[in-house]
């Protein structure tokens, strides 16, 4: 990686660099004049104009800062009323507000109240830009905006939010049902009961009925704020039925809130829908397709109505003509599902690649160079020493600029676009200036760029280098891949001690750390921050105005394996790759397989599951209306037989049941719709070859057409419940604010994400405090640098004519 600073060298930036180009012409030209013309000087100062006036058209420009500070910061305090905070004492929040309003005058206070949390609307309506948001909330936004959407967007205009948490003065319980509402007759299904409380201990016993018929019972003492069952079963009756959880503390303990002990869920069972398996031997792909769907098996595409899904197994490209290619492309254009399983005689080995059949998969059919997934974390020192105490020698660049420099050339570097990148910031307290984020996007990086190039140092002149790196290692805590940290400073008065600590606690995490040192000058004398990267290990680099670096985060010793043929496989572990998909959701998958065909995820595909050199073997896509699965392993008889037993037997029925969508049959009427939470209306889709006529509750109801065949309409069901619209069972549960209860745990890393804090009731003085000191900050604004060039080009053009005419007039007098 190379560094480019240059932009900084004279602190001037350019709209439309571009346009620059242009004065090389001009110097060629001028040069070429130069040698002819016997008017050197008339030569010379023409191209100097004309440069002048191409600057001025590449829009220059300055970014000049200045200090702002507000004795009275503008603060706005939301205190959260609503039913949920009836866990908390009253008598607390209202402590907090009156504190902050007596130590801040200007403060305002507001408030809502019901049964609904709009917490990501009330910061949006109230912030103004430029001042602080203080939340008395358990932070459990359920209504309007995202928590998370608001406070980043807010943050844009320099809006900080802060909450201040409680500890519930009661406890709650609640319990909740998540899994799918329709279902295949005679297929395993597994469901989650979320049993959550506010407290930390209960002692309670669970009930599940299906249809009033007991499935599980127990008594559970749970010590964790969330604890999730999943509970199996299978269906063997069409229609609907419906699901029931219910807690009852046991032992005296505190549960506030009855009404949300119980939970129903409405299931609507299916028939097995029609699938087509192209194959010609026995597998356990067959066997698995045989016993949980109506399948018909093939050894070439046949009559495709009322087909949900086709699964090819192991066919070479040969033996797919043109024309079924054409159908299969029809086939899942309109809506339906494909499965292409890989095997001896597929993908790289089947001649799949460039050919149109490839055009629908969502891989190519040639070796991936993936080497697995890279989270990188940048930490940046700026403290005050970065700006005020050192200058980089005679160029009037600060370290701090220096730096930044650095930096956006790194976000710059094609060798992150495949990785998430996340920023931190320490210098007195660190704080998180990105998040992890998906470097593949342009708009990503390019926002990235221009919040730091507005970075202002703090006051602090030593360096908390143990701030920056805990923060760092709290961002990777989760990372799915390698892990890497990348460290800026100039070492100044870092605590030794303490970042040892914690550098080594990241090394034994598989934390690679490269520490670059910002310093005027080259030096070998050993610096505390150098001795720091040599202690654990890290890679560390020297690097002053204007040199450039070269770091690399490639993973050691990686390199594209190819495919094995089958007489020398080894042996591969899998693992779930992406965790958010439906194919993956809640999915426990532990297996090996012992040979797989080499591909390429396409640019929109979602690889899911992966080996542990990060070659796919279960991608996926969206074709048209339709769903396409890439499953670049076996039938299980040679490679994979581990994915086709036990709980990993889930892969594949996940992976078709995905590529089917919808399982009920396309005839009649079909309809569709949520389960909801009191309060709420029933959004419904109709699925109909006609204009559908329903009926509830006596009188008929008021359908709209949204598309060809599909209508909807909206119901106020009213009560909790059970309701009936024809056979289709939808289920009304308690009010959406009854379901999280206590302080949501995810609130302290979404704010502080965006430089906001959590503060406990007793720290309403640390919380004024901290909003006063930022609200001392450095404003950057753009200084249009136009008009000096065009000025100078003006004055030196008249300069010219004046002399020349001048000139004249002498000459003239002369003769």
């Amino acid at each position: 990686m190379v560094f480019d600073v240059a932009d900084l060298l004279f602190g001037i930036l350019f709209v439309n660099k571009h346009n620059l180009y242009a004065i090389i012409p001009v110097l060629v030209i001028g040069l070429y004049y130069l040698k002819k013309s016997q008017k050197k000087l008339l030569v010379l100062s023409r191209m100097v104009v004309a440069a002048l006036i191409i600057i001025a058209l590449a829009s220059p420009y300055t970014i000049t800062t200045h200090t702002i500070s507000d004795p009275h910061p503008s603060i706005t305090v939301i205190n959260d009323q609503s039913s949920s905070m009836d866990l908390f004492n009253k008598s607390v929040a209202d402590a907090v507000c009156d504190s902050i309003h007596e130590r801040n005058p200007t403060s305002q206070i507001r408030s809502f109240s019901g049964d609904q949390s709009p917490i990501g609307d009330k910061i949006l309506q109230y912030a103004r830009g430029n001042d602080h948001i203080v939340l008395v909330s358990d932070v459990n936004s359920n209504y309007g905006r995202e928590l998370a959407d608001a406070v980043s967007v807010m943050s844009r205009s320099n809006t900080t939010v802060y909450v201040v948490a409680q500890t519930p003065a009661r406890n709650d319980a609640s319990v909740e049902i998540v899994g799918s509402k329709t279902v295949i007759i005679g297929n395993k299904n597994v469901f989650g009961i979320v049993v959550a409380q506010a407290g930390t201990h209960l002692l309670y016993e669970l009930v599940v009925k299906v249809d009033d018929e007991v499935v599980y019972r127990s008594e559970i003492e749970q010590n964790e704020r969330i604890k999730v069952l999943k509970i199996p079963h299978t269906f063997d009756t069409l229609g609907s039925h419906v699901l029931s959880a219910e807690i009852a503390p046991k032992g005296g303990g505190s549960d506030y809130r009855s009404a949300n002990n119980v939970f129903k869920k409405a299931v609507y069972v299916v028939p097995k829908p029609e699938v087509l398996l192209i194959t010609d031997v026995q597998s356990n792909l067959r066997d698995i397709v045989c016993d949980q769907y109506d399948a018909r098996i093939s050894t070439h595409l046949s009559k495709l109505n009322g087909t949900k899904a086709v699964i090819l197994d192991n066919r070479y490209l040969d033996s797919l003509p043109a024309g079924e290619i054409e159908m299969l492309r029809d086939f899942v254009g309109d809506g339906r599902g494909l499965v292409v399983a890989g095997g001896d005689r597929s993908y790289d080995r089947g001649g799949y690649l460039d050919s149109e059949f490839e055009k629908i998969l969502p891989v190519k059919s040639y070796p991936s160079e993936y080497y697995g997934r890279n989270d990188v974390v940048i930490v940046m020192d700026i403290s005050g020493s970065m700006r005020d105490s050192e200058i980089i020698s005679e160029s009037g660049v600060s370290f701090l600029d220096y730096e930044k420099g650095l930096v956006i050339t790194i976000l710059g570097d094609k060798e992150f676009r495949d990785d998430y990148v996340g920023v931190v910031a320490f210098g007195g307290e660190a704080y998180v200036i990105s998040p992890l984020v998906y470097f593949g996007h342009e708009p990503t990086r390019e926002s990235l760029k221009d919040t730091i190039r507005t970075i202002a140092p703090t006051g602090q002149l030593s360096t908390p280098l143990e701030d920056g790196l805990s923060m760092a290692e709290e961002m990777l805590a989760n990372s799915a891949g390698a892990k890497d940290v990348i460290i800026l400073s100039d070492g100044n008065k870092i605590d030794y001690g303490s970042s040892l600590t914690i550098a080594t606690r990241m090394k034994d995490k598989n934390v690679r750390l490269h520490f670059i040192h910002v310093m005027s000058s080259p030096t070998s004398v050993l610096s505390s921050y150098e001795k720091l990267a040599d202690t654990v290990g890290a890679m560390y680099y020297q690097t002053s105005y204007p040199k450039s670096i070269n770091i690399n985060t490639d993973q050691p010793d990686a390199e594209p394996t190819p495919t094995p043929p089958p007489e020398e496989a080894g042996t591969y572990a899998v693992s779930v790759f992406d965790t958010n998909h439906f194919i993956t959701r809640d999915l426990e998958l532990s297996g090996t397989i012992t040979g797989y065909n080499d591909v390429t995820p396409k640019l929109g595909a979602k690889r899911l599951v992966a080996t542990g050199e990060g070659k796919p073997v279960v991608c996926a896509w969206r074709y048209g209306l339709g769903r396409v699965v890439s499953w670049s392993t076996d039938n299980g008889n040679e490679w994979s037989s581990s994915l086709y037993t036990e709980n990993n037997s889930r892969l594949i029925s996940s992976t078709i049941n995905w590529a089917i969508g919808d399982p009920r049959p396309e005839v009649g009427m079909v309809i569709e719709a949520d389960d909801i939470f009191f309060g709420e209306s029933s959004h419904i889709t109709i699925t109909s070859d006609t204009m559908p006529s329903l009926n509830f509750g006596g009188s008929s109801l008021d359908i709209s057409r949204i598309a060809e065949n599909t209508y909807t309409t909206e119901i106020d069901l009213g009560e909790q419940g059970v309701y009936y619209l024809s056979d289709y069972g939808i289920a009304v549960n308690y009010p959406l604010e009854y379901r999280d209860v206590g302080m949501n745990p995810d609130a302290e890393k979404t704010i502080q994400s965006y430089g906001g804090k959590v503060y406990n009731e007793s720290e309403v003085g640390m919380l004024l405090s901290d909003v006063r000191r930022k609200s001392v900050r450095t404003v950057c604004e753009r200084l249009d640098q136009k008009v000096p060039f065009i000025l100078a080009a003006l004055a030196l053009f008249l300069l010219e004519v004046i002399g020349r005419r001048v000139r004249e007039i002498m000459r003239n007098k002369e003769e």
